[in-house]
């Protein structure tokens, strides 16, 4: 059955035909990717999407830095961060830094997991659908790779007047961008419309 779609380059309305595995269909205008067979998709999205979620929370709850000042020992996990933000009357910036660390990668790892779980279930196609949207509409404010560059470059400028080490929190904090980013390249949206018999090929 083919397939009506639209370049996201250049707006293009085409019809495609079904992409074999292996196979990746292209812009008859621009040559823009419109999509690619995933193999494993379902799969694969769920391994990355819950072990995005179970590194999530000692990312949160362990310091990602510690620090060592003329004897002074202190640990610095992204919550008391936060708080200190918040203390320093700093609203805006703690709002932003709580929305784009902590709540919108949650939103993102929940929607994935929702959708691929309930994948076979046709009631649900709706709010999959809806969830899928939300995840668009908020992934450019899932900023946890430009807050884990702000970690690294103020160990480094720190570190010219303290001892200042990566703490636990950091290689769980950089796990969570590795795989929230491999889950999100491994869903194969076509999965949101396909009849079960469809998913199959994908799975």
């Amino acid at each position: 059955m083919n397939t009506i779609v639209s370049c996201d380059t250049c707006g293009q309305v085409q019809q495609v035909d079904p992409v074999p595995r292996g196979f990746i269909a292209r812009c008859a205008r621009c040559e823009f990717q419109l999509f690619r067979h995933r193999p494993n998709s379902r799969r694969r999205t769920l391994a990355f999407s819950l072990a995005a979620l179970i590194l999530y929370f000692p990312s949160n709850i362990y310091p990602v830095v510690t620090a060592e000042y003329h004897g002074m020992h202190s640990e610095t996990t992204v919550f008391e961060g936060i708080k200190s933000l918040y203390l320093h009357q700093q609203f805006f910036i703690g709002t932003l830094v709580l929305f784009t660390s902590i709540l919108t990668p949650a939103l993102k790892i929940m929607g994935l997991l929702m959708i691929t779980l309930t994948l076979d279930w046709e009631k649900f196609r709706k709010a999959r659908t809806w969830v899928y949207k939300i995840i668009h509409i908020i992934d450019p404010w899932n900023m946890l790779e430009v807050f884990l560059l702000a970690i690294t470059v103020s160990m480094i400028e720190m570190g010219r007047i303290a001892t200042v080490r990566p703490g636990t929190g950091v290689f769980s904090f950089a796990a969570v961008v590795v795989l929230t980013l491999l889950a999100t390249l491994s869903f194969d949206s076509r999965l949101l419309w396909e009849s079960a018999r469809q998913k199959l090929r994908h799975e």
